[in-house]
């Protein structure tokens, strides 16, 4: 295997999608390769926030029923051979945008343990599991969308004011997904706006984000040639000047 197709394994690893041989040879590449190192924290991490936010807590019945069906349902034997003519399932490498998959499972996920798991007692129960799995559904698409992307970059950063997030971007779909960590609340009538940054050009606004909410998203179309992301803190709706505030309390360069 070649160093640049090395490069393109990170989405795979970090979802424990390789075979055990391109495994233990891109765990030798990651002990050489900083940057392929920092993108699979990065990658795993965000995997790991996408299904926390989505964690939903299951009826108190669920328990009872599930060990009730499995005490009533008999076991099959362990299989241990063959037929003539069958095919073992073969653990091809998946590419980068497996990470993608694993948040669209989480939502189809969140789903299938509301639809086919839990039996709902009444028919309102079940139309608010639907409501509530389409909500995320819709979230998180643009998550997705962005981790799919061949040319996804991911970055983390702090700010002055303590917290930061992971920032997840593609060129190509000219689409950037901020994701808060640890960020401070704001004040009464506060606010987090963001912004991109153009040399020899005024800072762009990219949207709003509250802090306090850990995983809290933000999802920003028209990235341009922005060479830079930024979070100040203004006042609630965002700065009426349209440029930041002098209590800038985060600048990073965009991941390449």
């Amino acid at each position: 295997m070649t160093m640049p197709e090395m490069h393109t394994l990170t989405g795979a690893y970090a979802v424990d999608a390789l075979s055990d041989v391109e495994r233990a040879q891109f765990q030798r590449h990651l002990a050489e390769c900083a940057s392929c190192a920092q993108e699979v924290l990065e990658l795993q991490m965000t995997a790991t926030r996408l299904g926390a936010a989505l964690a939903e807590d299951p009826p108190p019945e669920l328990k009872r029923r599930v060990l009730a069906e499995a005490m009533a349902t008999r076991q099959q034997p362990p299989k241990t051979r063959f037929e003539a003519g069958e095919r073992v399932k073969d653990r091809r490498r998946t590419p980068r945008w497996a990470i993608a998959a694993v948040a669209a499972a989480v939502v189809g996920l969140a789903g299938t343990a509301v639809f086919g798991g839990i039996a709902y007692d009444n028919h309102s129960q079940l139309t608010a599991a639907r409501e509530r799995a389409a909500q995320y559904a819709d979230r998180y698409a643009p998550v997705a969308d962005v981790l799919s992307a061949a040319d996804l970059r991911t970055g983390h950063a702090e700010t002055s004011a303590g917290g930061g997030g992971t920032v997840m971007m593609s060129r190509a779909k000219d689409r950037l997904v901020f994701m808060a960590a640890q960020l401070p609340a704001n004040e009464p009538g506060r606010t987090y706006q963001a912004w991109f940054m153009y040399p020899g050009a005024a800072p762009k606004p990219a949207g709003l984000i509250s802090g306090g909410q850990d995983g809290a998203l933000l999802v920003a179309d028209g990235l341009g040639g922005a060479e830079k992301f930024a979070l100040s803190v203004e006042q609630a709706g965002g700065s009426p000047t349209g440029s930041p505030s002098k209590d800038v309390v985060m600048v990073m360069s965009m991941p390449t």
